[in-house]
């Protein structure tokens, strides 16, 4: 069984942001407990904030940069630390069509009759992964028919 990550390089990306974030939010919570800053409780607001925004990246790790794989005629995806899950049996999809996401590059999409919505962060949205030619040979052990663009 053969398992591709949708897009690798945004999982690339948001984890390093996803890092940063907990790290400085480690920092100024440090920073409040050993009396680094003057305000008090300045640390405790930016340890929530930078907090936040390492869970916001997370969340969003978890939905762009999902797992797919083929197993028993059935295409599936999960996120890529839980969760996120969705099943397309190969004989339900429609067609394959390759669809530009901005700042993002192309991304091949597999099309079934049950939904009609071409966006990758929405549960109901879907199977795509970004078009290269790992991915591609992905797909040709599955599909033999025509990818639109």
């Amino acid at each position: 069984m053969k398992k591709i990550i949708s897009s690798s390089l945004l999982a690339l990306i948001i984890s390093f942001w996803c890092i940063l974030f907990f790290a400085i939010s480690i920092i100024a919570i440090g920073f409040e407990i050993f009396g680094f800053v003057e305000e008090k409780g300045s640390g405790y607001l930016a340890f929530c904030v930078f907090l936040f925004l390492s869970c916001f990246f997370l969340w969003f790790l978890n939905r762009s940069a999902c797992v797919v794989w083929i197993e028993d005629g059935v295409v599936k995806r999960k996120g890529l630390i839980c969760g996120f899950y969705k099943e397309c049996p190969i004989e339900s999809i429609g067609k394959v069509k390759i669809q530009y996401a901005w700042r993002e590059g192309d991304f091949v999409y597999l099309i079934d009759s049950s939904i009609h919505k071409f966006d990758r962060l929405r549960k109901d949205s879907y199977i795509c992964f970004r078009k290269n030619k790992r991915n591609l040979a992905f797909l040709r052990t599955f599909w033999s028919g025509e990818i639109e663009k």
